[in-house]
């Protein structure tokens, strides 16, 4: 909870100067995929899995890629370079270990979620004085909420040497996933031009819903059917955000 409130009072006092419904879509997805690159690291950078998949390598990669580019076109500011920074210095050290070393993944797993927090608050702050347009924020909200369940699912999976106030409570999991459901056909109701996307995204939630379910009551599952499908669910919401919010010329 104090993260929580923490999250909000930066977002009340920090607002943003360079910011423009593009802006706003690209710090909304900035903060997404921040949580989705933390989820496949812990995918790949497993120290009980032998033999990683690679396409887990490759989509860590390609999150933060994606995250660098944002940055860039935001103006670089110093709040978001600072920790992503920071985050990518953690990931190419994992990358650079050798398979000999794998007892140090979750200690760096540990790091990397510690600067992930802090990208989260300083774009989350950037992202409340950008203006967004109202019907990108409705969407960028549905991939908030998919992928801060997906971080939480990888956490309780991942043996990290500390877990304290990285996961939601039980109380908390229930209301995001009731959030979710309703916000789906809200959205299914509003945007019916995109319903073949938005319908893709759901389902896609809909068919990892009970593995979350499973271990956020302290049941165990494989670590990376979850984050295949809800990785693309939010993929495709912030596309559809940022194309909600720049209309075609």
């Amino acid at each position: 909870m104090q993260k929580k409130s923490l999250l909000f009072l930066l977002c009340l006092v920090c607002p943003l100067v360079w910011g423009d419904g593009r802006s706003a879509g690209q710090l909304s997805e900035l903060r997404s995929r921040s949580q989705l690159m933390c989820a496949s690291a812990m995918v790949y950078f497993n120290p009980a899995e032998r033999t990683p998949d690679p396409r887990g390598l490759s989509a860590t990669f390609g999150h933060l890629n994606t995250m660098e580019a944002y940055v860039v076109q935001l103006g670089q500011p110093e709040a978001l370079v600072q920790p992503l920074r920071a985050m990518k210095k953690v990931f190419e050290t994992l990358d650079r270990l050798p398979p000999s070393e794998r007892q140090r993944y979750p200690e760096l797993i540990q790091q990397l979620l510690g600067h992930q927090q802090q990208l989260q608050q300083a774009a989350s702050a950037a992202y409340a004085g950008a203006g967004p347009d109202l019907a990108a924020a409705e969407l960028g909200a549905q991939s908030q909420a998919l992928s801060t369940l997906l971080l939480d699912h990888q956490v309780r999976l991942y043996p990290l040497p500390q877990k304290g106030g990285l996961t939601l409570t039980p109380e908390q999991a229930k209301a995001l996933d009731q959030m979710i459901e309703q916000r789906f056909e809200a959205l299914l109701a509003r945007h019916v031009e995109h319903a073949e996307v938005l319908s893709k995204a759901k389902a896609n939630y809909l068919f990892v819903r009970p593995q979350l379910q499973q271990v956020a009551s302290g049941g165990n599952a494989g670590s990376g059917g979850a984050e295949f499908y809800l990785s693309r669910a939010v993929i495709d919401l912030d596309e559809l955000a940022l194309a909600v919010a720049t209309p075609s010329p």
